[in-house]
């Protein structure tokens, strides 16, 4: 009998080891040009469908003033991934490459990788496909931008006329095919089967998904374009340019050339008319609502596989997106639109269920994620890990972020965005917005003579982040 419960007493003991030892997993779901929009973010302007994702804040911790680092895709990402900052000479465009701008970095699939992890790729991660792929225990093609499920929408592509990328592209379509015509669908229903795998080998992982939508071309099953009233469509009441502000915020850091470069039906320059104007809102809409769907189905198969008890879900959009204000589409500026982001972080290992309004910034991803999985980052790493606010939402880490496009900078806290157009040294202009009192931005106050010295305030701010990022973060890198 005493022999008997040694060998169930060592058994039991096997099995708590095996449990303390257990790597936590990661599941990376990143979203192309979403902004806030979900109702748990009390979005104003329309009464978004976005079910799966409200939930997912109501079991996580909410981050209500995430904001990217640069809002424009290639940069970002190659941000995101490396844990480093953008400056004006690194990580500042779409066509960014983070193996090229940051060679010395450890992206997060490599850091994931060489601590034991499966590293999986399905869908848009980094910009282009094949940056740091070694990294990669598996990685799928990619994603089609414009994986149109419609005959007509193909026939007017192949016929029409050549944008800066190639063909041009319809800007919407809804036809009726199931939600996994699209690649968005695809990818999901191939990360359930990999749940399912994970399940039975035991392997941790760090999964990431990169969903396309909502980004242009617009495009997703009819029932999702039918679960919003096309007449009850609302328009941005800020076509304008801000008053007092200068011009280079507009001409020369934002033009929406990504949508008139690109898509079919749109003009060359100029506001686009209502009815235009309501098929780009309708259609972002209905791709947001899509896309949820498809995250719900992404966490119901790995609660299926069981294993959400071990995995920490990270839901992040790359930037904002412009839907009109001040005559936008598209990101590409330091405006609010462009730059706040959601972020959501639910993990099993604190039980803290609320919203944080610590400013956060998406270089915060890169420490937080390494701390959960008990990595030690690198020592170059640039944000900071949200681990605190995760265990008590009410934490506030930082109470500013910076982000900057092209020659823009800015500052944001709770109480002013303050922007300067800088190209090496030569200055070119600000801009000072109120956030308390006109969070859309609509007046720049920087030439008041009241706030001259709140100017100086946030310009030594800038110049201080400036100076910081320029300086090569890898000189002194050890592990």
């Amino acid at each position: 009998m005493k022999k008997i419960l040694v060998i169930i007493l060592g058994v039991f003991l096997i099995s708590c080891n095996n449990k303390v030892e257990q790597k936590h997993n990661i599941l990376f779901i990143s979203i192309d040009d979403l902004r806030p929009t979900m109702n748990s973010y009390n979005y104003e302007e329309e009464t978004m469908i976005t079910p799966y994702m409200d939930k997912l804040a109501s079991e996580g911790v909410q981050f209500n003033n995430a904001f990217t680092n640069i809002a424009v895709c290639g940069a970002s990402r190659a941000s995101i991934m490396t844990g480093v900052r953008p400056s004006e000479k690194r990580f500042n465009d779409f066509s960014t490459r983070a193996s090229v701008d940051a060679p010395h970095a450890i992206p997060l699939n490599q850091i994931f990788k060489e601590n034991g992890y499966e590293t999986i790729s399905y869908g848009k991660i980094y910009h282009h496909n094949d940056d740091f792929a070694q990294h990669w225990t598996e990685k799928d093609g990619g994603a089609d931008q414009a994986d149109f499920q419609d005959p007509e929408s193909i026939r007017l592509r192949d016929n029409a006329e050549t944008g800066e990328y190639g063909k041009k592209n319809p800007i919407v379509e809804y036809p009726d095919v199931d939600d996994y015509a699209y690649n968005d669908g695809k990818i999901t229903l191939k990360a359930i089967k990999k749940f399912n795998e994970f399940s039975s080998n035991g392997k941790p992982f760090f999964m990431a998904i990169g969903y396309v939508s909502p980004h242009l071309p617009f495009i997703q099953p009819k029932k999702y374009w039918d679960m919003y009233d096309h007449d009850k469509i609302k328009l941005a009441d800020n076509l304008y340019q801000p008053l007092n502000s200068p011009d280079i915020a507009i001409e020369a850091q934002h033009n929406s050339a990504e949508l008139r470069k690109n898509y079919l039906g749109i003009p060359a320059e100029g506001l686009l008319d209502d009815e235009l104007s309501k098929d780009l809102i309708h259609g972002y809409y209905a791709s947001v609502s899509y896309m949820d769907a498809m995250i719900g189905k992404l966490i119901e198969g790995l609660e299926e596989a069981g294993l959400r008890e071990n995995t920490t879900i990270i839901l992040w959009s790359d930037h904002g997106y412009f839907l009109g204000e001040h005559g936008f589409w598209c990101k590409h500026s330091t405006f609010y639109e462009a730059v706040q982001i959601p972020l959501i972080i639910s993990s099993p290992k604190y039980s803290a269920k609320d919203n944080s309004d610590s400013f956060t910034e998406l270089v915060d991803i890169y420490p937080t994620l390494c701390e959960l999985a008990g990595i030690k980052p690198p020592n170059y790493i640039q944000g900071q890990s949200l681990t605190p606010v995760l265990k008590n939402p009410k934490t506030i880490l930082k109470d500013e972020i910076y982000t900057r496009y092209k020659q823009g900078e800015a500052v944001i806290d709770k109480n002013y965005s303050y922007t300067e157009f800088v190209i090496g040294e030569k200055y070119l202009g600000n801009m000072l917005y109120d956030m308390k009192n006109d969070k859309k931005q609509n007046i720049d106050i920087s030439k008041l003579p009241e706030n001259k010295e709140l100017v100086k305030k946030y310009s030594i701010k800038l110049e201080e982040m400036r100076n910081y990022v320029n300086d090569d973060p890898f000189q002194n890198q050890s592990n």
